[in-house]
């Protein structure tokens, strides 16, 4: 592996388009890329825009799946990288937006981070849309949608990738709570890269073959969580155990998500005043 090529990008794909459509190579690559066809068949991408360093196919429902067929691809191979991102086929980047981050993370030692969204894509969450005059922002945990994880983090979770075929709640749930346990907090949105994500949302109308909803794979994902922290609660803050894992009744949870809602308010309103004593 070329050492200047430290870090795996993987882009899944269905096998049938163009692989990497939504992929703009505007300049060489400072990572290696790994095309995940989910659909299991033999089709080889073939593009003048790019080349693979690896290509692998396995016939997945969803993303959980994939991060499942990724990790024992990764094993079985012996191959190692320090950050791995996994990206959805629906999201449109920029090959050297993508080098810029990854420089940006090595350089803030991130141990978890994404690329901000852009403000016309289809999201579930808010504070992950680009923040104009910010390179990056300090977060709790990062969406599934584009995640970038230490390889060793990302391992971390290989255990419980079979518990779910979706991948949801193992970025909002999962992934916080090994990155205590291996003291590896340092998570963040990188608003000098953007993505657009460009597909409404569909994960939330699915049944999967385990014959769970999206809520309940999410909630399997949680209280797997919830006993990965009771195993060793004097890690965890009151803030991470009501903040991140929802764990307290549905009042209690909600005046504390609120009460955070409102100091960030009042902070930001303030900064806004400071702003504009200095015009």
């Amino acid at each position: 592996m070329d050492a200047k090529k430290a870090n795996l990008v993987v882009v899944t794909w269905d096998g049938n388009a163009e692989a990497c459509a939504c992929v703009s190579f505007d300049m060489p690559k400072d990572f290696d890329l790994l095309i995940f066809n989910y659909t299991g068949t033999i089709a080889e991408p073939i593009s003048p825009r790019f080349v693979a360093d690896y290509v692998v196919s396995y016939k997945t429902e969803n993303k959980g799946q994939i991060f499942e067929h990724l990790y024992q691809y990764l094993r079985q191979h012996h191959i190692s990288y320090h950050y791995i991102g996994i990206i959805d086929d629906d999201i449109f980047f920029r090959v050297s937006d993508f080098n810029y981050m990854l420089q940006i993370a090595a350089m803030h030692q991130l141990d978890v981070f994404q690329p901000s969204i852009s403000a016309d894509s289809y999201f579930s969450h808010r504070k992950f849309v680009h923040a104009p005059g910010y390179i990056i922002r300090n977060t709790d945990w990062v969406e599934i949608m584009a995640p970038f994880y230490k390889q060793e983090l990302f391992n971390a979770c290989a255990p419980y990738f079979k518990e779910t075929i979706s991948g949801q709640g193992i970025d909002c749930f999962l992934m916080p709570t090994i990155q205590v346990l291996y003291g590896k907090t340092n998570t963040a949105i990188i608003d000098a890269a953007i993505i657009r994500h460009y597909r409404p949302i569909r994960s939330h109308q699915r049944l999967y073959s385990n014959g769970l909803n999206n809520e309940q794979e999410i909630e399997k994902i949680r209280q797997i969580a919830i006993q990965l922290v009771s195993e060793k609660p004097d890690l965890f803050t009151y803030d991470f155990k009501i903040g991140i894992l929802k764990i307290g009744s549905p009042i209690k949870v909600a005046s504390y998500m609120y009460s955070k809602k409102f100091k960030k308010l009042a902070h930001n309103f303030s900064a806004f005043l400071r702003n504009l004593g200095t015009r």
